[in-house]
């Protein structure tokens, strides 16, 4: 019988971000959680505002209401982005000022809009350019830990958008119910995000693993472009010396093989007695 005893392959270890993505992504955590508490305020009010079927006053909302909660909260959504778009790296900065300037025209058309079509057009496409603009974001932001929040939140606004594009019936309440359980969705996935990055950069930094500098991707890819460039230069110095080299072994040589030819000649050749410069004395015959 073997004595041996079965081999085990040890588990590889899980890979984990490294501390400078978890500190990148520890600064977006206050936004996210100021944007998530503004998107749950918001969505409790909507989502459960009063219908009584007894009083039907409550089953219709009148359209300039609904402007003036979607406007107030766009104002303040668009401020909260601002401050995540100061907190956020540079590559990513484009897409959140992108998304607190399409607030604007937003505010604009509901100002407007005295039609539920015009408030839904309004609304709708303003949630199709937010979700375009956070799965952009999503995509530049792949590298930290717990990205997919951006990505849950693009899908939700653009979900609202469909729905809104479509819902040609839809009453002024309904349209605001379907966009606060939006937000609603969206600001508890972005405090729960938001909270997590926060928890994650406080234990690293009980670690003493926070990096005091955290440099952005464009930053970060500057000494890297840089280092090819002397690495260039440094082969362009090395091909001059290999290039210089051969030509100077050559013309020593050059010079060696002359200097050896006219040894050879003088070693040949010995003095003539006719030579007015030759020593040798004359032999005359008689």
């Amino acid at each position: 019988m073997s004595t041996e005893e079965p081999r085990t392959e040890s588990t590889p270890p899980r890979n984990e971000a490294a501390p400078q993505a978890i500190a990148a992504a520890s600064r977006l955590g206050w936004p996210m959680v100021v944007r998530g508490i503004l998107g749950v305020a918001f969505g409790i009010v909507t989502v459960f505002w009063p219908r009584d079927a007894v009083n039907p006053a409550q089953l219709s909302l009148p359209t300039d209401v609904v402007d003036h909660l979607a406007i107030g909260y766009l104002i303040l959504f668009a401020l909260a982005l601002v401050f995540q778009a100061v907190r956020s790296p540079l590559n990513v900065r484009t897409a959140i000022f992108g998304q607190a300037v399409i607030a604007i025209p937003a505010i604009v058309f509901l100002f407007l809009a005295d039609q539920p079509a015009e408030l839904r057009a309004a609304l709708s496409i303003w949630a199709l350019l937010h979700g375009a603009l956070e799965f952009w974001a999503h995509r530049q932001l792949r590298s930290q830990p717990m990205a997919s929040d951006f990505l849950i939140a693009s899908g939700v606004h653009v979900l609202l958008g469909i729905i809104l594009v479509f819902g040609d019936g839809m009453e002024a309440l309904s349209i605001l119910g379907f966009t606060g359980a939006a937000t609603l969705i969206a600001g508890v996935i972005f405090i729960i995000g938001g909270y997590s990055r926060l928890s994650k950069g406080r234990q690293l930094a009980k670690r003493g693993a926070l990096p005091e500098e955290i440099d952005t991707p464009a930053e970060a890819a500057e000494p890297a472009d840089a280092a090819p460039s002397g690495a260039a230069d440094a082969a362009d110095d090395t091909n001059s010396s290999d290039a210089a080299g051969p030509t100077g072994t050559a013309t020593v040589e050059s010079t060696e093989s002359t200097g050896s030819a006219g040894e050879a000649d003088r070693t040949a050749d010995p003095e003539s007695p006719d030579d007015p410069d030759s020593d040798t004395p004359v032999k005359k015959e008689p």
